[in-house]
């Protein structure tokens, strides 16, 4: 009897080592996304959806960038889309963030409802913890000023099931944006304008470092400024040296040919004085001269 007992309790730990064993090989697969409650799992295809909603102005202009883990997620090309900006300009060539702008004075966009911003998908590469965040250089109303009233929040689908539904997106810590792409916009922690925010009292913000002069220059950067020169190739940036040089010899060789004009002329001059003065020269006249002197010869005889 008691063999039979021993018997059974090393099936039952062996079958609670197989059981711990699956569970964890499956943790190690599932991925949460800004500590959400669900989670995904090595090899799906999730749909991520910004969104914006109470503003009491048309949107003129925006300017933004989106972070995600790229270790964890892998961004699909070609899948950055947006129903309600026709002409929205993106790169989706950078590892780890999507810089996106749009700017149309003569369409402005409503967004007192909720509005999908723009929308991508994604590959899920490994499992654990990822962070996706973002931050709003610029926001313009139709008034030319920065948006005081709105709600950004976002969405994470698989296929048809939810798995983040008007989440609050975190503000990014890169530094480098927070650096060199801070405007007049303030990124409020609760998604919400200081105008809408029920925390009026405690607003808490994420401000970075102000560049009111770059930024200026900036507003169209998302494919021209830092997102252009990193999608650009090494040989493509060092074939770009030999303008340097070309640059540098158009004047020089230009200097060096008003030069010799100069010179040129001065030496023409220079002779066509010396001819003059040959002319001026009275000249040496032998027969003339013999003339005179018979002239004078006759008149000493006299």
């Amino acid at each position: 009897m008691k063999h039979y007992i021993a018997k059974i309790g090393s099936i039952c730990i062996a079958v609670l080592v197989i059981l711990a064993s699956v569970t964890t090989a499956f943790a190690e697969d599932s991925l949460k996304i800004n500590d959400a409650e669900k989670t995904v799992e090595k090899g799906d295809k999730i749909k991520f959806t910004l969104n914006l909603a109470d503003t009491t102005e048309d949107v003129i202009g925006f300017e933004l960038r989106v972070f995600y883990d790229p270790e964890k997620l892998e961004l699909i090309k070609g899948s950055v889309t947006s129903d309600t900006f026709d002409t929205l300009f993106y790169n989706d060539e950078l590892s780890g963030k999507i810089p996106l702008n749009w700017t149309d004075f003569n369409n402005p966009v409503n967004c007192a409802e909720k509005t999908p911003f723009f929308s991508c998908e994604f590959n899920v590469l490994d499992g654990g913890d990822a962070k996706m965040s973002y931050f709003v250089t610029e926001l313009y109303g139709d008034d030319m000023t920065y948006l005081k009233s709105y709600t950004w929040t976002y969405d994470i689908t698989k296929g048809d099931e939810s798995i983040i539904s008007d989440g609050v997106l975190p503000i990014t810590d890169d530094e480098d944006t927070l650096n060199n792409r801070q405007a007049q916009f303030i990124n409020y922690v609760d998604g919400k304008g200081e105008e809408n925010t029920p925390n009026k009292g405690n607003h808490e913000s994420v401000v970075g470092k102000p560049h009111s002069t770059a930024i200026q220059e900036d507003v169209v950067e998302v494919t021209r400024y830092e997102d252009v020169e990193n999608s650009v190739s090494a040989e493509t940036k060092n074939s770009g040296s030999p303008w340097i040089f070309i640059a540098i010899a158009v004047p020089v060789i230009g200097a060096l040919i008003a030069v010799a004009i100069i010179i040129s002329r001065k030496k023409s001059n220079k002779s066509s004085a010396n001819v003059d003065d040959d002319i001026d020269e009275p000249k040496f006249d032998a027969v003339a001269e013999q003339e005179a002197m018979e002239e004078a010869g006759e008149s000493d005889d006299e």
